[in-house]
């Protein structure tokens, strides 16, 4: 039997939504195992500030929108879709952009439904429908490759800061068991774009893009109140995400 260092059993016992821990399952753990928040921060911070020295003064702007959609381990939010919108701004080999997404879904399950959640009383279980969004303001930092005038690649990452909402009605149309964050949701993304030009000579672009997005949920319920209960939204889930959309470039004056 293999011996397990003191150091070992202390990590094992970190709770799924501890930094430095990945989790698997539908509460995907935070991406980095050996990375903390604060040094994901460190390395998004150090990609910005080297960016003012790639500025061109010829760089120009794109603004689109966007259509999406995700996968994810989530029990509220497995396979959501929405839109959004973007701004990027190109500099030299690098792009900044700017995103705001919404992705809704909505599901059917057995729930719980109380008279009163606090203390709860008149518990029951019922068909449970819920509908849950999350939308928020992305920040990316891309590294762009140029094939020719009708192509071009982007690779990077960047931070996302999130709201989430969710209604939940059980047959009875009484309000079902669902514990919510009361605060934002932070998030981290790897991304992959692509821009094609069909019209080189035109400012209108199709892009599209691929992300791996890493958002930690604040809404876990106290294990030792009574009264809490359902909380799908606590630690990290991992979100796979496809956007498609079209853009128009503005230059700069």
């Amino acid at each position: 039997m293999a011996t397990v260092t003191p150091v070992e059993q202390a990590r094992r016992r970190l709770p799924c939504t501890g930094l430095g821990r990945y989790c698997s399952g539908a509460h995907a753990g935070f991406p980095f195992p050996g990375m903390g928040m604060r040094s994901l921060r460190r390395l998004l911070a150090s990609l910005v500030l080297a960016l003012p020295a790639a500025v061109d003064p010829c760089s120009a702007q794109d603004v689109g929108v966007l259509a999406g959609r995700a996968t994810s381990g989530n029990a509220e939010l497995p396979h959501p879709e929405g839109y959004g919108a973007f701004a990027q701004l190109h500099l030299s080999s690098w792009g900044v952009r700017l995103t705001w997404l919404r992705y809704s879904d909505e599901t059917d399950k057995r729930g719980v439904v109380c008279e009163v959640y606090s203390p709860r009383i008149g518990c029951r279980a019922e068909g449970v429908a819920t509908s849950a969004r999350m939308s928020g303001l992305r920040l990316t930092v891309l590294r762009t490759v140029s094939l020719g005038s009708v192509l071009e690649l982007g690779a990077g990452g960047g931070v996302s800061f999130n709201s989430l909402g969710a209604t939940s009605l059980g047959d009875s149309g009484q309000r079902a068991d669902l514990h919510m964050p009361h605060t934002g949701q932070i998030g981290y993304l790897g991304s992959g774009a692509i821009t094609v030009a069909p019209v080189p000579r035109l400012p209108v672009r199709l892009v599209g893009g691929v992300s791996r997005h890493w958002v930690r949920f604040k809404g876990c319920a106290d294990p030792t109140d009574p009264t809490s209960g359902y909380a799908p939204f606590c630690g990290w889930d991992r979100f796979t995400e496809v956007q498609v959309g079209v853009s128009v470039t503005l230059p700069r004056q």
